[in-house]
């Protein structure tokens, strides 16, 4: 037992020796007051000593019951706080018998006409605050059951709000009421025959960790291989962020369903709402998925009832034809320094691969003279610490992302191990594509290289943060050396 529950003890225990001393010397108190012969004032003293004598007594057990049993063994047993409606319940069945105990022994009536008494007045009472009574019962048969407890998430089906479903953590159950905390940090307060009449989902029973499922709809028209790989990388590339799903079990999607919309796609993810609440993770994968499927060219399904007195505009995109490819580069921060015509071109000149999950783009170390932009899927870049004497994840390419841009340029050798998390689709861009457009735009070199130190300079920043020693990623940073390295390597546009 610590101080603190002990200092809960003092002042009850004090008060009932108070009276029990004063029980004891009631007529030596009287005469030092110089009442003796008021025997009116004796009684009305001897009665108060009595009755405070019951509820003092009545006081220091409920705080006895409350230190070494609610807050000592209960609580060590279910590991959590206790709800306040238990202690309540106690405290009020101890002064209710303190109370029948004065109705008895102070004031010697008969027992069983107070009750018959209050029986009819509490069938009238009763009919005047069901709805209360029902708050309360619903409450007690809550801390009885334990659906829930204290500290869980909880989610109140159907509920009376236009927003849908409640959802919120359990901060107190009282008499009449619940109170939930939302996730915008606002208090809801439940009547508690409301939650009896309710379907409660808890997130967090029988284990911490809960299964969240979120639908999607696509056009017929797009692949289902293409669908379940864009969207399977967009929801691992969030799995383990402070605010996304967990990595172990991990996300899943399935093929759920056809409607008129399209095929229906259910991706499937686990958290502990301890650690995150349900609306911060699903806002973090939609974002993810909408990221991933904008970059690829696919769009959302939607009702097909509009009415066109002209071409249907093209809602998605492939990876083959020139002019989707010219629409996909242009979400490639690198490509920015291309115009129109020099995208084209490039478009029309690189290589679509397709590699399965565990696939290795490029090793550390190797000689190359290409990069790689990833259109589809998620990949994994590991460089190998001589610190640590074993690969160390450095980052993770989304679609849009590219690697491989120094060997294109500079003939530098592999920076970085790369691996496919997910199946994979991307450009290769080789060397004998970029000439020409050096050629024919000899300044493109420059616009390229300082997109590219900015890059590398991000770069080497993150892998200082990851306690990756310099020496084991060879050093890329200034545009002016970077310039010099395309120039270099395209010796036969710029020459010597």
């Amino acid at each position: 037992m610590n101080k603190d529950s002990l200092k809960r003890l003092v002042g009850p225990t004090v008060l009932l020796l108070v009276f029990v001393l004063s029980g004891l010397n009631t007529e030596g108190l009287l005469r030092q007051f110089g009442f003796d012969s008021l025997a009116q004032v004796k009684t009305v003293f001897m009665y108060s000593v009595q009755i405070g004598l019951w509820f003092s007594a009545a006081f220091f057990l409920n705080r006895l019951v409350s230190v070494f049993f609610w807050d000592g063994v209960v609580a060590r047993t279910v590991k959590g706080q206790i709800p306040r409606l238990l202690k309540d319940t106690t405290a009020l069945i101890l002064y209710a018998t303190a109370g029948t105990g004065v109705m008895a022994f102070v004031f010697d009536k008969s027992v069983v006409g107070v009750w018959a008494t209050s029986g009819v007045v509490g069938i009238v009472l009763g009919f005047a605050l069901r709805n209360m009574i029902l708050d309360l019962f619903t409450g007690l048969a809550v801390n009885l059951d334990q659906p829930y407890k204290l500290g869980d998430w909880i989610m109140i089906n159907e509920s009376l709000g236009e927003e849908g479903n409640l959802i919120g953590r359990v901060e107190e159950i009282n008499w009449r009421t619940t109170r939930l905390r939302t996730t915008d940090n606002n208090l809801l307060v439940v009547p508690n025959s409301v939650l009896g009449q309710k379907v409660i989902t808890n997130f967090m029973r029988p284990g911490e960790q809960s299964r969240f499922e979120l639908d999607f709809a696509l056009d017929f028209s797009v692949p289902t291989e293409r669908v379940l790989r864009v969207m399977t990388a967009a929801v691992r590339a969030v799995a383990g962020s402070p605010e996304g799903p967990l990595v172990e079990p991990p996300p899943k999607v399935r093929v759920t369903s056809i409607s008129e919309l399209g095929v229906q796609y259910r991706v499937r993810y686990w958290i502990v709402p301890r650690e995150v609440s349900p609306s911060k993770a699903r806002h973090t994968v939609i974002t993810s998925i909408l990221k991933h499927l904008h970059q690829a060219g696919i769009t959302l399904a939607y009702p097909k009832q509009d009415a066109y007195f002209a071409p249907m505009p093209k809602r998605q995109l492939e990876t083959g034809p020139v002019e989707d490819r010219c629409s996909l580069l242009s979400r490639v921060p690198w490509l920015d320094a291309l115009d129109e015509d020099e995208r084209r071109e490039l478009a029309g000149a690189l290589i679509e691969r397709r590699f399965a999950a565990g696939d290795t783009l490029m090793r550390q170390g190797e000689s190359g003279e290409s990069m790689f932009i990833v259109v589809e899927g998620l990949a994994e870049a590991f460089v190998h610490s001589g610190k640590h004497d074993r690969e160390v994840k450095v980052g993770q390419l989304l679609p849009g992302d590219f690697i491989g841009e120094m060997s294109l340029l500079t003939g530098a050798s592999r920076s970085a191990t790369v691996r496919t998390a997910t199946d994979l689709v991307a450009y290769e861009v080789r060397k004998e594509h970029l000439a020409p457009l050096l050629e024919a735009r000899p300044e493109l070199a420059d616009a390229i290289g300082s997109i590219l130190a900015s890059r590398a300079a991000q770069t080497d920043r993150a892998l200082a943060a990851l306690d990756v020693p310099p020496e084991d990623v060879p050093s890329q940073t200034g545009t002016q050396r970077i310039v010099a390295g395309i120039k270099t390597f395209f010796k036969s546009v710029f020459g010597d």
